[in-house]
């Protein structure tokens, strides 16, 4: 069984602000803020090593296609198929933000340039190809803010809750997960809107199919009827059991635009 732990300061969870009295219909942009985790060694003190669960992948993501965006919504209970909840564009009706160039991210020390790969969208690896072993609560405790996005200028994603002591079992860790492995998963969290899992099966670094399952409590058990909702003849290289609490606020614009904006810790059976 793999324990993993990921400690971040219990901090406020849900709420909405506004950047200047608006009204709004629909979200019309989106903004990520996702941190994985991994275990980690501290040798500090050498007689006292210990193992915590450290960020190996921090990444930054912004959508925007008014009134138009591709519907990430959770399941409220039970499980979805298909719900593509890392997104790597904005969509067929995505558009670049009105007066901006490419937008920066700043979280207390850290700070980057959210690349405009595609129209409407944009995204940052803070660490990229880089083994990284940070600290969680220094990564996302007070939220990451966003400036040069336009009106969305001054957004930022929500102070993040606290979730430890993640066990994943039930599976061969040498093999990883393989198609109808019964995987148990719990974990202790305090301080977040929403809690879920989605299996994952990818091929080539891709997504090629996943089922998403509301996980509200504390344990999950990826059973047979989770695995009757996927394809076991589906080609895949790679399949994988994400592991996720985020939180969650809207922010209104002065034109009645909205962002919806998401901070999520991420902890995955496996690292790949």
């Amino acid at each position: 069984m793999r324990r993993l732990m990921c400690l971040v300061p219990l901090l406020a969870a849900c709420e909405s602000e506004k950047i200047e009295l608006g009204q709004g219909g629909d979200d019309d942009a989106r903004l990520y803020a996702d941190v994985y985790t991994w275990e980690c060694n501290d040798y500090t003190d050498p007689d006292n090593p210990y193992i915590y669960e450290g960020v190996y992948s921090y990444e930054v993501s912004l959508e925007y296609a008014p009134d138009s965006l591709v519907s990430r919504a959770l399941p409220s209970s039970g499980c979805t198929k298909g719900l593509d909840l890392f997104p790597t564009s904005a969509g067929a009706d995505g558009q670049n933000i009105p007066e901006s160039g490419d937008p920066t991210w700043s979280n207390g020390d850290l700070s980057g340039e959210l690349e405009n790969s595609s129209p409407g969208f944009y995204y940052d690896d803070a660490f990229g190809n880089v083994d990284n072993c940070a600290y969680a609560d220094e990564m996302i405790g007070d939220g990451t803010s966003i400036t040069g996005a336009g009106v969305f200028s001054g957004a930022r994603s929500p102070e993040a809750g606290q979730i430890a002591d993640v066990e994943i079992g039930g599976y061969d860790e040498t093999a990883g997960i393989v198609f109808g492995d019964t995987v148990e998963a719990s974990w202790t969290q305090a301080g977040w809107d929403t809690g879920w899992v989605q299996i994952r099966r990818e091929y080539a670094g891709e997504l090629v199919e996943s089922v998403t399952c509301a996980a509200p409590g504390n344990s999950y058990t990826v059973d047979d009827d989770v695995w009757s909702l996927m394809n076991e003849y589906i080609v895949a290289d790679v399949t994988d059991l994400y592991i996720v609490v985020q939180n969650e606020k809207t922010v209104e614009t002065e034109d009645g635009q909205k962002l919806h904006a998401y901070t999520r810790v991420v902890t995955a059976a496996s690292v790949h």
